[in-house]
């Protein structure tokens, strides 16, 4: 664009642009602003009204983003300019005789993004902006843009709530999604805000119900992060919402709030659907078996508390896992669930093992980690009176081999290990390798004793008897 021209567009110079009205169509910057958007970015009010006297058709010209003049302005924040376009196309309408160039069709215009003024006054957080556009034209449902933003959404993730009011008190159906297949009321649950979940459930109560890509609802969010207050909004609305599942799992919300040890969200929801307990997920695990599996001890003794019972304690998921397999492979030793009275500490699994064959032939536990956890777990599965089963002993003789070659690799390992560090000449680093070695070695040593040891464990227990 000509520098005298861009100046005069950028301070406001009047004189200067009428001084040079022939050349106004067709300067352009960089990016292919025409001199009304420069006018409008800089906020110049009656230099836009005097440009687009010079030049009519102006109104509807577009960037390089695609961006008209009326995004620029809703994007700054320019209420009084954007509400002279809005005036100026209405004006332009009525010449025409319900021609092309409406207001509505100006408003409704998108740039590469799929933006509509409305967007950029919402993303902004331009309140008087917005109840311009929505005023002028209630009707429109305003759509997503092309990362599935609508304007609803954009209100409600980024907390304006007046924004919210106004969008939904103005329009009469607004499009409310997100990307992600989310709704406006997904994402003001996810962010916790109480009075944006509140209008968005008076205006449409449907919305607890509504699912995301996958298969997620509001209350499934609540209930991932914790929030007792939304989940006790949206079970208030509907409490069905509660045994919805989700699309790959198959879990619920209290599924959800076990795994991440929200035990207020799983009292809610416990007081609006007590028998949402009895429910499974996909792979047939119950609440317990979850807490079990992530080791959420507090969520362990608020479910033995409030339902001790053995369909729940002794169920099996559809590896045959019990809650007690799948806490005793965990790095979690909880004595009440190993030591609850109806808990059956000789269920096998699929792979023929009891709990207590669990720990022994845990591949997953490296032997030299979490050694005092596991010895505390074995040594209180015994004392509860836990046995091995002995159902597959030719496994029972693979993990011994294995046990076997791994103690003898180590024992070759570990004295190079530390003649290297001697050789450092290093006493500290010396030192520290002596320790981490025979750290390794008691261990290791100790994971082989065991597994070996206790192989005719089940054997003496019977001739002592």
């Amino acid at each position: 664009m000509d520098t005298t021209l861009y100046r005069a567009a950028m301070e406001g110079n009047i004189d200067a642009l009428i001084q040079n009205k022939e050349r106004l169509e067709n300067n352009l910057t960089p990016t292919n602003n025409t001199v009304l958007h420069v006018a409008a970015q800089f906020g110049h009010i009656q230099c836009v009204m005097e440009v687009l006297n010079m030049c009519p058709s102006m109104y509807r010209k577009v960037n390089s983003r695609g961006d008209t003049s009326l995004h620029v302005a809703a994007r700054e924040g320019h209420s009084t300019i954007v509400q002279a376009l809005i005036e100026y196309a209405n004006a332009l309408d009525e010449e025409l005789e319900n021609g092309v160039g409406t207001a509505k069709d100006m408003m409704r215009m998108t740039n590469e993004e799929r933006d509509t003024a409305l967007h950029e006054a919402v993303r902004n957080h331009h309140s008087f902006v917005v109840q311009l556009l929505t005023k002028e034209d209630p009707e429109f449902y305003h759509p997503g843009n092309n990362a599935e933003e609508t304007p609803l959404y954009l209100a409600a993730e980024r907390g304006y709530l007046g924004l919210v009011f106004v969008i939904l008190e103005t329009c009469t159906a607004p499009a409310y999604g997100g990307p992600g297949g989310r709704t406006a009321l997904h994402s003001a649950v996810i962010h916790n805000l109480e009075g944006c979940t509140k209008k968005l459930l008076d205006w449409k109560p449907a919305l607890t119900k509504e699912t995301d890509v996958h298969g997620w609802t509001p209350l499934h969010y609540a209930a991932w992060f914790g929030y007792a207050s939304r989940a006790r909004e949206l079970l208030n609305v509907d409490k069905s919402v509660a045994y919805l599942v989700d699309k790959d799992d198959k879990k619920t919300a209290l599924h959800l709030a076990a795994s991440h040890g929200n035990v207020r969200v799983m009292e809610e929801l416990i007081s609006y659907c007590p028998d949402c307990w009895e429910m499974v997920d996909g792979r047939g695990k119950n609440i317990l078996h979850i807490a079990a599996k992530n080791e959420k001890k507090r969520v362990i003794k608020f479910i033995l508390r409030n339902f001790p019972f053995s369909s729940l304690i002794n169920q099996k998921d559809v590896d045959g896992n019990t809650p007690l397999h799948l806490l005793v492979a965990s790095d979690c030793c909880e004595l009440g669930l190993i030591k609850h009275p109806k808990v059956d500490r000789m269920a096998f699994n699929r792979e023929n093992l009891t709990p207590l064959e669990v720990v022994y032939c845990n591949k997953n536990a490296e032997p030299w980690k979490n050694t005092k956890m596991q010895g505390f777990t074995k040594r209180g599965l015994i004392k509860a009176g836990a046995n091995l089963g002995w159902r597959d002993v030719i496994s029972r003789d693979r993990v011994e081999m294995e046990a076997k070659e791994q103690h003898h690799v180590h024992e070759e390992i570990l004295p190079m290990d530390i003649r290297r560090a001697a050789d450092t000449k290093s006493p500290s680093l010396l030192v520290s390798s002596y320790q981490a070695a025979s750290m390794a070695m008691k261990a290791l040593t100790e994971s082989f004793q065991d597994i070996c040891g206790n192989r005719c464990y089940g054997h003496d227990q019977g001739q002592r008897e």
